[in-house]
């Protein structure tokens, strides 16, 4: 599932494609994956509106409209776009085509077809959105933030507890792994058992992972020091060199260095 990382990357590219552009006419092939409005509401109002902006907020990705309404894109299992020009170029899983007036085209894609797609008059009536919570690379976020999410949930695992939205903003399961990794911290830990050091090495392990893998979040495979990818190569932490083990935490498969995370 993308997470923070690779939607960073795709606002990116779509301040880099779309920014500017007035939408000629819209084409949907999966309308299912539009939640609100319905879909000929959505490819109507959508006529003849230009993007004017565009941010991430945690794994949604939001593009204001020169009339006020914002469209907002969740890319779920693997969702992504696509800029370019023929109809021979369109991308497989394409389920929303958006044709610009240079005559240029950008795909949504989303080979699951479990994406979500809305187009709102306020970003803040996507429940997900308004119920989130800091942006763990902005400024809003604190050791003295963390802390209190901690001290709310002194009972629930760490693991869960940073992949819930409401707490931290765009961390899934394969970079919270990666956090804990880096700050000793077995994923099934209880939060009130963290102390204050080790709140504050979580708190910039959290930001350093995050903020070193959007450089590498538009890759195909992820870096080869990660957990996960140096368990499919049959290798060991990257720091003692001990075997990979996993458990379900919170229903997720977590990944972890028995050794060093403690």
């Amino acid at each position: 599932m993308p997470e923070l990382p690779e939607v960073e990357t795709r606002l990116h590219y779509l301040r880099r494609t779309a920014i500017g552009r007035t939408i000629d006419r819209v084409r949907i092939y999966a309308p299912g994956n539009i939640k609100t409005p319905s879909a000929r509401v959505f490819a109507r109002n959508l006529q003849g509106r230009r993007i004017v902006d565009a941010r991430r907020r945690g794994k949604y990705l939001i593009a204001s409209l020169d009339d006020g309404r914002a469209l907002i894109l969740h890319f779920s299992m693997g969702g992504d776009l696509h800029y370019y020009r023929g109809e021979d170029e369109r991308p497989d899983y394409t389920r929303i085509e958006f044709f610009f007036e240079n005559e240029w085209r950008l795909a949504f894609t989303c080979p699951r077809n479990i994406c979500r797609v809305m187009l709102v008059d306020d970003p803040m009536l996507v429940r997900g959105i308004r119920e989130m919570g800091p942006e763990p690379l902005g400024d809003e976020f604190t050791v003295t933030k963390l802390e209190g999410v901690l001290r709310r949930s002194p009972l629930r695992q760490i693991k869960p507890l940073l992949l819930d939205q409401s707490s931290v903003a765009g961390v899934g399961n394969i970079y919270a792994d990666e956090i804990l990794h880096a700050a000793f911290i077995r994923p099934d830990t209880r939060a009130s058992a963290i102390d204050p050091e080790r709140v504050k090495l979580l708190y910039r392990a959290i930001r350093r992972v995050l903020k070193n893998s959007i450089r590498t979040a538009r890759e195909e495979d992820f870096p080869a020091s990660f957990l996960i990818a140096r368990e499919a190569r049959g290798l060991g932490c990257p720091r003692c060199g001990s075997g990979i083990s996993k458990k379900r935490v919170g229903g997720r498969t977590s990944r972890y260095c028995p050794r060093c995370q403690k």
